[in-house]
């Protein structure tokens, strides 16, 4: 996040500087106004730029359109500049353009104060928001992207993130006792898939002419799967004895642990696990109720692999030649 927000604050002052600069030699005297607008004209991501700044001209030009010909025909009057107010801000909203309020309103309040409706006056307020827009724009659209790298990284640290939280899982389910301590590594670990899946959402928007997602889309993919050792995280919590079944899950979670990467692993691991639920089905039936409910718990766990498994074919059924440069 913070490398995000240190290329848009670089951004931002880039805007600032260069739409100042053209505004003053072309002779806009409030050069910094333009400066000004032109930092606001920046959002966070390239798409969100254009958006916006596409809906700020327009919601500009609106405002002094009417606010011109309120003025012609009524005079420069507080009544009439309140009933312009109330207008153009309903508009505003109507059409869904509000982003652009704050420098509409200034650039208005500049022709009230000259009571200047001259066609040069309003040219030149038209000037200071195309400048300001147009910069803040063409800026955005040029300013190098680290999307891929970002995406990358993002991957591999979601990956590596996802072996800790299965990692723990084993480990908890063979050391109760501990349960404590990897329940707080295990809500910290999905605070932070969370965190990424966030920053890649907002590098995925800053691709304007590439439509491919497959990296957002294996985010996802490891999102869902994280849904499901959430749940086997809970059956785990709710074991109240212990069984010799818990170590042989616990195995097969502590060797598919080494499988977490971007290739295709899951092929192999569902395999295993569908011959390790197999040997369950054929093992005697429980004793006692106790037993029979920590065996269903760790059934459950199994399904839930299963599911955690084919979660990751769809993926590759999707995205048949996905890698990323550096393996997990």
């Amino acid at each position: 996040m913070y490398k995000q927000i240190l290329h848009t604050t670089i951004k931002l002052v880039i805007v600032a500087v260069i739409s100042g600069l053209i505004a003053y030699f072309v002779g806009i005297k409030d050069y910094i106004l333009v400066g000004t607008i032109g930092i606001l004209s920046v959002s966070l991501t390239k798409k969100d730029t254009i958006k916006d700044g596409i809906n700020r001209y327009l919601d500009v030009l609106m405002g002094l359109i009417l606010s011109t010909v309120m003025f012609i025909f009524f005079g420069y009057h507080l009544v009439v500049l309140i009933i312009f107010l109330a207008i153009f801000i309903n508009l505003s909203y109507v059409l869904k353009i509000n982003v652009g309020l704050i420098p509409a309103l200034v650039l208005v309040k500049h022709i009230f104060d000259a009571q200047d409706h001259s066609l040069f006056f309003i040219l030149e307020r038209v000037g200071i928001i195309s400048i300001s827009v147009g910069s803040a724009l063409l800026i955005n659209l040029f300013y190098p992207e680290f999307y891929n790298q970002r995406m990358k990284k993002s991957l591999i640290e979601v990956d590596q993130m996802l072996k800790d939280h299965l990692y723990m899982l084993n480990l908890y389910l063979i050391k109760k006792e501990d349960g404590p301590e990897y329940l707080r590594h295990y809500e910290l670990l999905n605070e932070k898939i969370s965190n990424q899946v966030l920053l890649a959402e907002l590098g995925d928007k800053d691709k304007l002419f590439d439509n491919d997602h497959r990296y957002l889309a294996y985010l996802y993919m490891r999102r869902n799967q994280l849904n499901y050792i959430n749940k086997m995280y809970e059956c785990v919590d709710r074991i109240e004895v212990h069984h010799p079944f818990e170590q042989i899950v616990a195995n097969y979670i502590k060797d598919l642990v080494a499988d977490i990467a971007p290739d295709d692993n899951a092929t192999k691991q569902l395999k295993s696990l569908k011959e390790l639920k197999n040997n369950f089905r054929n093992e005697k039936l429980p004793k006692n109720r106790q037993e029979f409910e920590t065996r269903a718990l760790l059934f459950h766990i199994l399904e839930d692999l299963e599911e955690f498994l084919n979660i990751k074919l769809r993926f590759h059924d999707r995205y048949p030649d996905f890698v990323i440069e550096k393996q997990v």
